[in-house]
């Protein structure tokens, strides 16, 4: 999970710190961490509005990462990017767009780079209790999304299947899927995309999921979902496009990360349930 190009060393502090925060320090290290760095370079009162928690909880975060002051912290982080203007991602966004087969090149190396950097931003102990909650065959988990986001879910949805029992795709949450909501309980994981402009059918599917006892763990952007206040593990990714609408390639290659992880902490059985799943399949395709 560390970032290969050392993105900066103020996000390794946090992502360190993570575990040993307050739940409103939690709040205000999700929140930068979603848009690092400009996530952190306005006033307190703005960062404490944005991670919906009061000025002295942005404070006392950054004095918990052994900061003097919450400006002393936004230094630190001024001065890293100073040091890393000629980043790669830094590189990848002043490259010309001029021409054919070197413009998907550059293309390319800038969703690479959003990669990395969603990749570095996310606490490893969320990661982690993300990939062995997943891994656990006594939860029962649910993944869901918006109008737009479902695509993502169905992908991580259907990847699961195929490793472990116990998972469904939610993906008629007006209508159909309400009586799986009501019927969720502490083995329940609710994973849920949710991006912006945020929906007022997920929101309110993972509002009533939490109220039942499920854990909520939430996909969302730089903006992060109203959901992350029933949320227990919140994942930022990027939706940054080269197309008029939100991109999800970070998404999903974050999920194939995510997915490896959990194949491993599974470990034999994970197997086992992919070899009859292929022979549950097996008439189904040519080969």
């Amino acid at each position: 999970m560390n970032d290969p190009s050392s993105t900066s060393t103020v996000v390794e502090s946090i992502k360190s710190a993570f575990s040993g925060l307050s739940n409103a320090e939690r709040l205000v290290a999700r929140s930068i961490l979603s848009d690092y760095p400009a996530s952190c370079l306005g006033p307190v009162a703005v960062i404490a509005k944005n991670a919906g928690v009061s000025a002295p909880s942005v404070v006392r975060f950054a004095k918990s990462l052994g900061y003097s002051s919450y400006i002393e912290f936004r230094d630190a982080v001024l001065s890293e990017l100073a040091q890393q203007s000629k980043g790669p991602l830094d590189r990848a966004r002043q490259l010309k767009v001029d021409g054919d087969l070197p413009r998907v090149r550059e293309k390319m190396e800038i969703l690479l780079s959003t990669a990395t950097r969603n990749l570095a931003a996310i606490p490893d102990t969320e990661w982690d209790s993300l990939a062995t909650m997943l891994a656990d065959t006594g939860k029962n988990i649910f993944v869901a999304g918006g109008r737009f986001s479902t695509a993502v879910a169905r992908i991580l949805a259907l990847n699961l299947q195929l490793l472990r029992p116990g998972v469904i795709l939610l993906d008629d949450l007006d209508q159909r899927d309400k009586g799986i909501l009501l019927d969720m309980n502490r083995k329940s994981v609710l994973v849920v995309f949710d991006f912006y402009r945020y929906q007022k059918s997920v929101i309110k599917a993972a509002h009533v999921a939490r109220q039942k006892g499920a854990t909520i763990v939430l996909i969302s952007d730089g903006d992060i979902s109203p959901i992350s206040a029933d949320a227990s593990i919140v994942l930022p990714v990027s939706t940054t496009s080269f197309l008029p609408m939100s991109g999800l390639s970070t998404a999903t290659t974050i999920i194939e990360i995510l997915l490896g992880d959990v194949y491993a902490k599974i470990g034999k059985d994970a197997s086992t349930h992919l070899a009859q799943w292929e022979l549950f399949t097996g008439d189904e395709t040519l080969q």
